[in-house]
Parts: structure tokens; sequence; C-alpha cells
């Protein structure tokens, strides 16, 4: 049997010794291969990133209030069933808002416009008690006026004044619940005029005002109440009430 001489680095070798020198070097490239770390790819999904909001910042333009002016008071009298006629009264603020020295007519001293004479004189020849009418003078003036006819009929006017002092008149049948539900009062100060009657003045709690009665509960009932207003102003403008006569 022929065997083969192989050179290797220039000097013979046998057959068993290439054999294993071709199994030295394949291990070796074996473990060359092994050390080798195998690349592991990790695909990453970038995480959205929500875009910037933009504000905005609007400054809206100044508002201006509006300039209060005093309104001019107007009023119509409601009907009642027994109501035939009509009337009205009205009044602007002014410093003239007391009557004048000229001024005529069985309702002529009632404060307000000569316009306003007509609906105290209607109104007191269709009610079946007596009217009054306040007579004030500057700063006061008179507000406004509203009335109902018949037997169950009422009156209800306002004088005031430019710093929110205000004087309520009611009479008639406005309340007739009774005396004590129809005189609401803090304390009883003692007697006061309503015009030439003869009433009660009451206060109506701290803060809250006077008030005078007379015959209160009753259909020919009379309250006045005031408030922001002193006690002797109230006192002495509620004495002054003018009764308007029937004609």
């Amino acid at each position: 049997m022929n065997h083969r001489r192989i050179l290797v680095n220039g000097r013979p070798m046998r057959a068993p010794a290439i054999l294993g020198a071709v199994i030295g070097l394949a291990l070796v490239v074996a473990a060359c291969s092994a050390a080798t770390p195998t690349p592991i790819y990790i695909q990453l999904t970038p995480t959205p990133v929500p875009p910037t909001p933009i504000i905005i910042y609007v400054t809206p333009a100044p508002t201006v209030a509006p300039t209060e002016t005093p309104a001019v008071a107007t009023t119509t009298p409601a009907r009642s069933a027994a109501a035939t006629a009509a009337a009205s009264a009205s009044a602007a603020p002014s410093a003239a808002a007391s009557p004048s020295a000229g001024a005529s007519g069985v309702a002529g001293g009632c404060s307000g416009k000569a316009s306003n004479q007509p609906f105290w004189v209607s109104t007191a020849n269709s009610v079946p008690f007596t009217v009054y009418c306040g007579v004030v003078s500057s700063p006061w003036y008179f507000g406004s006026a509203s009335s109902t006819y018949g037997k169950t009929g009422t009156v209800t006017a306002t004088y005031q004044d430019l710093s929110g002092a205000q004087i309520v008149i009611q009479e008639g049948a406005f309340c007739t619940s009774g005396s004590s539900a129809c005189s609401p009062h803090d304390t009883v100060v003692g007697p006061a005029k309503f015009g030439d009657l003869n009433g009660t003045l009451d206060t109506l709690g701290p803060g809250l005002g006077y008030a005078i009665y007379v015959n209160a509960g009753t259909a020919t009932g009379y309250t006045a109440t005031g408030n922001n207003i002193s006690q002797a102003t109230f006192v002495s403008i509620v004495a002054a009430l003018l009764k308007v006569p029937k004609s």
C-alpha cells in the first residue's frame, strides 16, 4: 500500500500526523467560533411624544359700567271691579317736587306735578275712607302712587330723596288679617301722627326703619313705613300728610 507524504513547513509528515494536525486545527477553529457571541437584535419602537400645546392668552376689553340716572317715577292706579275711571300720577326727581305757592284745587297741596291732581281727586271720590297725600320739600320728592277703587279700595304712595331714604304710605284695605299681623314691629316707641289721625310709632328692628300705624288690620287702616331715614324726619313728614277732601 502506498503512503502519501505531505510537506508541512518544509518537513515531510506522515498521514497519521497530518490527520491529527487537521483535527487540532478544526478544534481551534471551533473554539474560536464558540468564543464569538451571536448578536441579538432588539427592535425598539419609540414612544410617541405628544405635541407641545400652544396657549394663546386673550385679554378681554375692559367693560365700562353704565352711569345710573334716576328714573322718572310713573304709576297707573290698579282698577277694581267697581272702578269706573282711571287716573295716573307721575313725577321726576327734582328740587321743585314740593307744591308751588300758587297751587289750586282740592289736591293742590299734594307734592308732585299739577298733572297728578286728578289722580288724588279721583281716588278720594272712589274709596270709602279718607285719602291722604304727602307734602314734602327738597331734597325730598314724590315718587309714585297707585290706587284701587270700591269698598275694598287701597292707596299706595312713595316719597324719597336721592340719598336712598324712602317713605311708603298705605291706606285702606291693603291688610285686613288682624291688628298684630298688619302691624309688624320690634318695639313700640309711642304716639305719633298720621296727618290729623292719631297713631303709634314703632321701630321695625335694627337698621330696618320705622312705622306708624292707625287702625291696623281693618279696611280703613293707615300705615307709613320709612327706611334709611332718621326718626325725627320720618315723624315730621308723616305728620304733615294732607287730607284730600271728597268732592
